[in-house]
């Protein structure tokens, strides 16, 4: 069920997220939008790259520990 607050920032730019990183950038949008006076379109805008960054780091660390299980794999 949406609530008034998802309407509000459901943005086109949110539709090209994964459904995680669309979760967590709705997340901190709504964050923004309560701690912070700016626009619902700002506040999408910063979260939507908050939660890229964060979906990077996240996928680099899971393909590192892959890696690494690997590596001790193959010794």
């Amino acid at each position: 069920m949406k609530t008034n607050m998802d309407n509000r920032i459901a943005l086109p730019e949110l539709m090209y997220l994964s459904p995680t990183t669309r979760e967590k950038a709705v997340t901190i949008a709504q964050e923004l939008l309560r701690t912070n006076n700016i626009s619902p379109r700002e506040a999408v805008s910063k979260a939507i790259l908050i939660a890229k960054n964060w979906a990077v780091k996240n996928v680099n660390r899971r393909v590192w520990k892959k890696l690494k299980s690997f590596e001790k794999e193959i010794i």
